[in-house]
């Protein structure tokens, strides 16, 4: 079995009283290196909600990561997981919404975003982060995030890929594969995350990985339709007024290294 994975993005209530549009992106796809060997590439952006194009950076950020990432899980495997990935993918997003950013006449500030991903293949994860949201891997059976969501000066205030010291927030960390995953904006991070103790929330993800383990290949269109209609609840709105954005990714023990040893 390969990976099953999921994702929706989900406008918040604060847009849609005003008519603005959803400024998140996600971007997730299963590719497989020259010894047929399965990675999983999932990302999340999410446009500032100040940026009058933010809805593009993120899905700039996203398309212009995603296409990096799978031309190298696709040619070089787990060996092109290095450190350094990080910056060059960085430099890759900046370059592509600075173009955009000179078609339309702004500056890159009217298109900025966050940016989080992993690529995950058989025995090595990678993985990136610049701005809020959060990554949350299974490590040991337990769900814990690998970066703790940065914000800036103020509490609602982040990094982003725009600004022009966006590398003195990237962070980048490269550790042993994991068989579960989820991605997510900070729409939900305040539902997802236990900020006393900076701990994953492990009830709000167990529901949704255990549907996502059971399902089959052809019922992944009906669980990315259920999970948009879950970020679209009242539940989750009457918690949150922010765009939501959630990806959640899960695979056989079988496609370990820990299980094939």
């Amino acid at each position: 079995m390969s990976w099953k994975v999921i994702g929706a993005s989900a406008v918040g209530t604060s847009h849609t009283s005003n008519s603005s549009p959803c400024q998140d992106s996600c971007f997730y796809h299963v590719a497989s290196d020259a010894t047929g060997a399965s990675l999983l590439v999932a990302l999340v952006s999410d446009g500032a909600g100040s940026a009058q194009f933010g809805e593009v950076g993120s899905e700039l950020a996203c398309e212009a990561a995603g296409k990096m990432l799978l031309e190298i899980a696709e040619t070089t495997g787990e060996d092109g997981l290095k450190a350094h990935l990080a910056s060059e993918l960085l430099e890759v997003v900046r370059a592509r919404i600075s173009e955009a950013a000179q078609a339309r006449s702004v500056t890159m500030r009217a298109l900025a975003c966050t940016l989080l991903g992993a690529v995950i293949g058989p025995t090595r994860a990678f993985y990136f982060q610049v701005g809020d949201g959060a990554i949350v891997a299974r490590d040991a059976g337990a769900l814990a995030p690998v970066f703790w969501p940065e914000s800036g000066e103020y509490a609602n205030m982040t990094y982003f890929v725009t600004d022009a010291n966006a590398a003195e927030h990237l962070r980048v960390e490269i550790r042993d594969t994991s068989d579960e995953v989820s991605l997510f904006s900070d729409g939900i991070q305040r539902l997802a995350l236990v900020f006393a103790t900076e701990t994953a929330y492990e009830p709000f993800f167990e529901p949704m990985f255990k549907a996502l383990r059971a399902s089959s290949d052809d019922q992944t269109d009906s669980l990315c339709a259920a999970l948009e209609r879950f970020l679209n609840s009242d539940a989750i709105n009457d918690r949150t007024d922010d765009d939501k954005t959630l990806i959640l990714a899960t695979r056989s023990l079988g496609e370990s290294s820990v299980s094939s040893v």
